[in-house]
């Protein structure tokens, strides 16, 4: 383990956070989140996955987010974690379609929301809430109803 460090040091990876099932690293502009088995590049995925292992209290929301290129940030990778990530695409057990067949609606109703947020976002606790407020799990209910996607 001390091989890996010692190399992250030396290609310039920067650790911003590291607790026993959650580390955040930062190379240049590029993030890299380790959220129990889950590896993402992708600081809107990271936030929706962090929002099921984490929280409100927890000190992972106070780290500062800066410099983010949104062009790299895919909507449909967070929309999946917060309509029920792998329990309810698996089993089906609300949804009707699989994800495969209704992420780009979701992603064409709140992806420009998922970019907002980010933009407007000095941090990752930002982030939270304005997923909370914007994006919670009633707003994608009403919407998935509306496409006739529930059961």
């Amino acid at each position: 383990m001390k091989r890996k460090k010692n190399l992250l040091e030396k290609i310039g990876t920067k650790i911003i956070y590291n607790d026993d099932t959650i580390k955040i690293s930062r190379e240049g502009n590029e993030w890299f989140f380790e959220i129990g088995r889950e590896l993402t590049t992708d600081l809107a995925e990271a936030v929706a996955i962090l929002l099921r292992k984490c929280d409100k209290n927890d000190k992972i929301w106070n780290v500062e987010i800066k410099n983010i290129i949104t062009e790299d940030i895919a909507p449909e990778k967070s929309l999946f974690w917060l309509t029920g990530g792998y329990n309810e695409w698996k089993t089906l057990e609300h949804y009707s379609k699989p994800w495969c067949d209704c992420y780009l609606d979701f992603q064409e109703e709140f992806g420009s929301t998922i970019i907002n947020i980010i933009k407007k976002s000095n941090t990752l606790g930002d982030m939270r809430k304005h997923f909370i407020s914007n994006l919670n799990l009633t707003l994608l209910y009403d919407f998935a109803m509306s496409k006739k996607l529930l059961r």
